[in-house]
């Protein structure tokens, strides 16, 4: 089933979906939406419904991809500039093949965030510090701390 984040509370951790062709409101918790990616209202997404003692809930909560994200994107600072340009050489082959996708619980949506933010490997995201993860990709500064550190773990 497919609808729309109307409302989210992230001091208590839940909100609601409208879901497509309805006008009723689907309760959801966080912890049925994607590790490391926060819920944001007017996110378009993807649930199963389900009924439980206190209603409807939507479970196993999917993010859609925006219809803007398959457009090509161009840099908003020239390469010379971009802080990216700045990020040491990984120190051995193996650490090099390691992508933004190999780190524990990135999705697809959180992925694409990095590489458009100009992380493209782990080591990448574990040079720089978590307010620089957030400001590039525009994820939490929580999200942006646990990638951080899940990056450091992978190359120890």
């Amino acid at each position: 089933m497919k609808g729309k984040i109307i409302k989210y509370f992230s001091r208590r951790g839940f909100g609601f979906i409208a879901p497509e062709g309805s006008q009723d409101e689907v309760f959801f918790h966080v912890s049925n939406y994607p590790e490391l990616v926060q819920p944001e209202i007017g996110k378009d997404v993807e649930f199963v419904l389900i009924e439980t003692p206190k209603g409807k809930e939507a479970t196993k909560i999917e993010v859609l991809a925006d219809a803007a994200a398959d457009e090509p994107v161009e840099a908003e600072v020239p390469a010379a500039e971009s802080p990216a340009a700045e990020v040491p050489a990984a120190e051995s082959p193996e650490a090099s093949a390691l992508g933004v996708g190999d780190i524990k619980g990135v999705g697809k949506a959180t992925e694409e965030k990095l590489r458009k933010g100009g992380f493209e490997t782990v080591e990448s995201i574990a040079s720089v510090d978590a307010d620089a993860v957030s400001e590039r990709t525009g994820v939490s500064s929580k999200v942006a701390a646990k990638l951080v550190a899940s990056a450091k773990e992978l190359l120890e």
